[in-house]
């Protein structure tokens, strides 16, 4: 995660909940910074380290990083969860449609599933978040399953297509709105090479 990312999100939470501000103790001591909590939460969430670790690398107790695992995640649910935790509108979709287009040159892309971990938050237990799990629990694609997801067209080549499409690697299974990458185009397919690079 880059720094000034990280920051922002450390910002926020210290200042949506009081748990994340630093308080000195009873004796005056200086008490867990707002940092070590978040980043003992960000090494649980994003690589699935047990807490026992974080007691010697980060020198938080195992309690108080549960503790602030919990309050991370109501806090990230509360603040960010009615613009970036909810499912996509029409609207994203068409600002989705036309920033790849602009960017990468795909029309009807709605993006990379290994970047749009934002709207399919979830978290559960330590190390389950791969992404084959993230995918069947997400509610974005439970949708597209049951046949209730948006239908935004979009056109590509003269030709209208109903809905968009994610990019996604081999591991993921054959659905009409996942587009796989091409994992060995021919040295002289130059348009397969191409799009293997976008």
């Amino acid at each position: 995660m880059a720094r000034p990312l990280f920051n922002q999100i450390v910002n926020a939470v210290s200042n949506h909940c009081a748990y994340f501000q630093s308080n000195p103790d009873c004796v005056g001591r200086e008490g867990i910074s707002p940092l070590i909590k978040c980043t003992s939460v960000i090494r649980q969430l994003a690589y699935g380290v047990n807490v026992s670790f974080l007691d010697e690398y980060l020198q938080i107790s195992e309690r108080s990083s549960r503790k602030a695992l919990d309050h991370f995640c109501q806090a990230v649910m509360e603040i960010y969860g009615p613009a970036y935790l909810r499912k996509p509108t029409v609207t994203d979709v068409d600002k989705l449609y036309r920033h790849h287009e602009e960017k990468h040159g795909f029309s009807g892309m709605l993006g990379s599933l290994d970047y749009l971990w934002i709207w399919h938050a979830f978290f559960g237990v330590a190390g389950s978040n791969n992404d084959i799990n993230v995918l069947y629990q997400s509610s974005l694609f439970n949708d597209l399953k049951t046949g209730r997801a948006l239908e935004i067209p979009f056109v590509a080549n003269g030709v209208t297509y109903p809905s968009g499409y994610y990019l996604v690697d081999e591991i993921y299974p054959e659905l009409a709105t996942l587009v796989k990458t091409i994992p060995k185009p021919a040295d002289d397919d130059h348009k397969r090479i191409l799009y293997k690079k976008k």
